[in-house]
């Protein structure tokens, strides 16, 4: 049982979470291919997780030739945020957690062989708000990709799809 906590408001706040993240993923694939410059680069963006396109699209992004410094470092900055988000969505997802009294979820650190546990309490509101800063996040990759590449570049991505007729394969188990 859920102590409580609406079962509804709790699905709703977390499918934000999940959706946000969702979109967060394919912004970060879009932004991939863009600084790569090729509709291959998707082959390979679409095997990665946001972490590793996170990483992946910063490392790019500090050789880039083709993108001056201040909008490097707005890119960058935009890639920062969007790492601090997605450690906040990973937490939301993928620790073991219970649900208290007065709608709040406690979070019990997963991969810790401690046996000190660090518990974090969040309210559905409090998951709303990163649902919402993981939207945010994507924006501004997006917004920092459209200022250094043009406007074309965010449809790198999509051109092999529309060429193949289908989403190209992840093979990454989903």
């Amino acid at each position: 049982m859920l102590a409580g906590m609406d079962a509804r408001d709790l699905q709703r706040a977390i499918g934000g979470v999940v959706l946000e993240s969702a979109y967060l993923e394919r912004v970060l694939r879009a932004a991939f291919s863009a600084l790569i410059g090729s509709k291959y680069a998707a082959v390979i963006a679409n095997r990665l997780m946001a972490s590793a396109l996170i990483d992946d699209c910063r490392r790019v992004a500090e050789v880039h030739s083709g993108i001056s410094a201040s909008q490097r470092a707005a890119l960058i900055a935009s890639l920062h945020h969007c790492e601090s988000v997605n450690h906040a969505r990973n937490r939301v997802i993928h620790d073991d957690w219970a649900f208290r009294p007065a709608n709040v979820k406690v979070t019990l650190p997963s991969g810790d062989s401690s046996h000190e546990v660090t518990v974090t309490a969040e309210t559905v509101s409090e998951l709303d708000g990163l649902a919402s800063r993981i939207g945010t996040a994507a924006d501004q990759v997006a917004a920092a990709v459209l200022a250094a590449l043009g406007p074309a570049s965010l449809l790198i991505e999509d051109q092999l799809r529309q060429e193949l007729g289908h989403d190209v394969p992840s093979d990454r188990g989903n």
